[in-house]
Formats: C-alpha cells, sequence, structure tokens
C-alpha cells in the first residue's frame, strides 16, 4: 500500500494541527519580505491544511503533493478557492513556470527525501523558482529525534479506523521506519532520513540558498547540535 493512501481520509484529525502552527511563521517571513499577497508554493502539501489557510488569508498558493489520495482530500476542501490550486507530483522534480515569494515544506515532509542527491535536484529547483527576494521555510527531523523515541508502538483510532502505529530508527542505515498497521491487515510503511544543519547547510549551498534563521521550535528557541527538529528560512545567495 502506498503512503497516505488509507491515512489521508483521517489525516487532519491528528496530524493536521502542525500545518495550522505555520501561519505565524509565514506571516512574520512574509512582512520582513514587505509582501502583502504573496504568490506560495507549497511542496509535500499533503491535505492542503496549510495552502488553505493561506489562501484564505488572500495569497496565491499552489500545492504539490505526490500522494494521489492527498491531493483529492485537498482538492475536495478547496472548491470555489480560485487562488488556491493543487496537483499531484514528486516534490524532487517538480516544475512550475512562476517565481514565487515563498516556497513552504513543512512537518518533517523533507525527511522523506532519502539520499543527498534527491534533495540538492529539490533544493536547486526551489532556487529557480524562488522569486530574488524571496524565501525558502523548510523543518526538519534530525537524528537526535530518532535516536530518542527509539522503537515503540502505540493503538489508534481516528474517524472510527483502528490502527497500530510502529516505529524505529537503524542508525547503521540512517533510516526511521514508522509502520500503520490496520485492522484489515493492510500497511502503510513509511521511511524517512533524519537531516541536521551541518548536512543540510552544504546542499543548500550547492543549490544557491543560505539559510538566514534557524531555530529548534515553533518558539524560535535556539537551533544546536542536541535539537530533535531542525526550522529553517533560506533565501538565495547573492
Amino acid at each position: 500500500m502506498k503512503i497516505y493512501e488509507r491515512l489521508s481520509r483521517v489525516y487532519d484529525l491528528d496530524w493536521g494541527r502542525f500545518a495550522e502552527q505555520y501561519l505565524s511563521l509565514v506571516d512574520r517571513t512574509l512582512d520582513e519580505c514587505g509582501v502583502n499577497q504573496a504568490r506560495i508554493l507549497d511542496l509535500a502539501c499533503g491535505t492542503g491544511v496549510l495552502a488553505i489557510s493561506l489562501g484564505c488569508q488572500g495569497h496565491i498558493v499552489h500545492g504539490i503533493d505526490i500522494s494521489p489520495d492527498m491531493v483529492t482530500v485537498a482538492k475536495s476542501k478547496a472548491v470555489g478557492m480560485r487562488n488556491v490550486s493543487f496537483e499531484v507530483g514528486d516534490m524532487t522534480r517538480f516544475r512550475v513556470q512562476d517565481e514565487y515569494d515563498l516556497i513552504t515544506c513543512t512537518f518533517d515532509s523533507l525527511n522523506y527525501v532519502l539520499n543527498v542527491d534527491d534533495l540538492e535536484a529539490m533544493f536547486i529547483r526551489v532556487a529557480a523558482s524562488l522569486k530574488r527576494s524571496g524565501r525558502f521555510v523548510f523543518d526538519s527531523n534530525t537524528r537526535q529525534l530518532y535516536i530518542s523515541i527509539g522503537e515503540g508502538s502505540e493503538k489508534k483510532e481516528l474517524g472510527g479506523q483502528p490502527f497500530v502505529q510502529k516505529w524505529g530508527y537503524d542508525p547503521v542505515r540512517n533510516e526511521a521506519t514508522t509502520t500503520f498497521e490496520f485492522a484489515d491487515g493492510s500497511k502503510e510503511i513509511h521511511r524517512q532520513r533524519p537531516y541536521d544543519l551541518s548536512e543540510l547547510g552544504p546542499v543548500l549551498t550547492e543549490a544557491g540558498l543560505r539559510a538566514v534563521e534557524t531555530w529548534s521550535r515553533f518558539d524560535r528557541s535556539p537551533y544546536d547540535t542536541r535539537s530533535p527538529r531542525l526550522f529553517c528560512v533560506a533565501k538565495k545567495d547573492s
């Protein structure tokens, strides 16, 4: 079973709140750029929580996600919104015609890119799609997060759909695996790779981007090598 084939139906009931937390960050970033009505590209847009919220603020937003099921949900929620659109696509190989004031990639979506070559390909496309004054906002789970949570499992039920969520991290392969096992025996297996700033920084540089602000939480706590998560604002390197 493809990732988010089943979870797309209940995703917003649990994980949708994370995207909503980005609104204040995006607002602050756009204010600093002096942009009132922005053209925004939301990579790995999921069910469109962030994109639709930004659209409700009057921004022009286009979302791309590799999961057809997630995009179907996003489109159903955005019916009648002429300034918000969605398409199915790979965030490491996307092609767009416009230049954007802001490009986002939120809620550890970056961690689904399992090799650095694909990550660089993505960043190069981001740089090419940003306006000179634009910003790229993203986050990443770090190795510290996966080490700290270790292995475990949890029984959950969302929207009347019971499942078991299992997780673990292989430090040798540097890969985290989260498996969702549903009552009918089907499974979704999600694989992610942690990225710290020490690894992301050179990839940003190679793509012509530069981190201008980093922190570890939405409250802007400082980022360091012990941080479980990295939040980053990057721009084109002049």
